[in-house]
């Protein structure tokens, strides 16, 4: 494959603005086809993967599917502490399915800071459920991952930084990817501060007094600000960090799986979404997962190609609008596409 068009693309963006760094690996199912870097970072630099993280979990809960520890069909209350959901709680929950938490078709609200809030998981959603109306179809939510990391310790017994150490790294074989915090010498900078957090906090009328200075680098430790200051950076839904090399493992283990419960995630289409995958234009032919922070990966398994792309969007001290990341991620899906012969696919800037 000629990679040219992909070099331009990428260096284009970064020249737009559209992120001060990139690490970009292109992939078949067997093998690395391109590695290059833009801006200040190496090929092994790690990313705050941010809700990338959901992709991690969603592997986890399928490593746990596939012991028979759960399944996609069973209730979500069987899997969590019935003594400490309140009554909004568990009206809202009946009837939902883990695969409804996976698909973000539970009807729950997309966002809350329950760092703002600082009681316990199950009072701060209580809380936040009975402020809110039931989301209608395909409502892409942090709170469904959140649920969902706790319903995978229920089942197992472990937290997810175990799990992690266990599925990932242990069945799996993939280093360089951990939850934060991590050593800041291996990461790129993600932002200054919660500069966005703050202003919906704000929008929302929401007071909190904990956060971190607008002007510092953040190296290290994750930007969502649900997972830094509430799960002490592990959680279903944001935390982990890794590099381009980890990730594109991960995705190539999907790309030659044929276990039945992985299948089934990469399949299932109810509203754009799979089982944790988001199966949107974006990711054509296939399936990925993007993140708040400027990463992703897709990968098709029938046009056997896919790519991880790694950015720091929010890495800018003045902090100004950011554009969205989807155009460009396009532009390289369906350029990659394009080569592999995929019909009907075009490339436009």
């Amino acid at each position: 494959m000629d990679f040219d068009r992909i070099d331009s693309i990428l260096e284009e963006y970064r020249q737009s603005g559209y992120y001060p760094s990139t690490v970009c690996q292109i992939f078949d199912r067997k093998k690395t086809l391109y590695h290059k870097t833009f801006g200040d970072a190496s090929p092994g630099t790690w990313y705050d993967l941010a809700s990338v993280s959901k992709i991690v979990c969603t592997t986890m809960l399928l490593w746990a599917m596939e012991e028979g520890r759960l399944a996609a069909e069973d209730l979500a209350l069987e899997y969590l502490p019935g003594e400490a959901l309140g009554p909004v709680t568990k009206k809202r929950l009946e009837g939902v399915t883990i695969a409804r938490l996976m698909t973000h078709t539970s009807g729950i609200l997309p966002w809350y800071p329950f760092y703002a809030d600082g009681r316990e998981f199950y009072a701060v959603l209580e809380h936040a459920l009975a402020a809110s109306a039931v989301e209608e179809g395909m409502a892409y939510s942090d709170l469904n991952f959140m649920l969902l990391g706790q319903i995978f310790t229920y089942a197992t017994g472990l937290g997810l930084r175990e799990g992690l150490e266990k599925y990932i790294r242990g069945e799996m074989g993939i280093g360089e990817i951990a939850y934060g915090p991590v050593e800041p010498s291996l990461c790129a900078p993600s932002c200054f501060g919660n500069q966005i957090e703050k202003r919906m906090c704000a929008e929302r009328g929401i007071e909190f007094a904990g956060w971190r200075p607008d002007g510092v680098e953040v190296r290290g430790t994750c930007n969502d600000g649900n997972a830094y200051y509430y799960w002490k950076g592990a959680s279903g839904h944001a935390g982990t960090f890794g590099s381009s090399r980890a990730l594109t493992k991960l995705c190539q283990f999907y790309m030659n799986t044929d276990r039945p419960n992985f299948l089934r995630a990469m399949e299932t289409d109810i509203c754009g979404r799979g089982l944790g995958f988001d199966r949107s234009d974006v990711y054509p032919e296939g399936c990925g997962h993007s993140g708040f922070t400027g990463t992703s990966i897709w990968f098709s398994r029938g046009f056997d190609i896919g790519a991880v792309i790694l950015t720091n969007k929010y890495y800018r001290p003045e902090g100004g609008p950011v554009a969205n990341s989807n155009e460009f991620r396009r532009a390289v899906h369906y350029a990659l596409l394009a080569a592999r012969g995929c019909p009907g696919t075009t490339i436009e800037m």
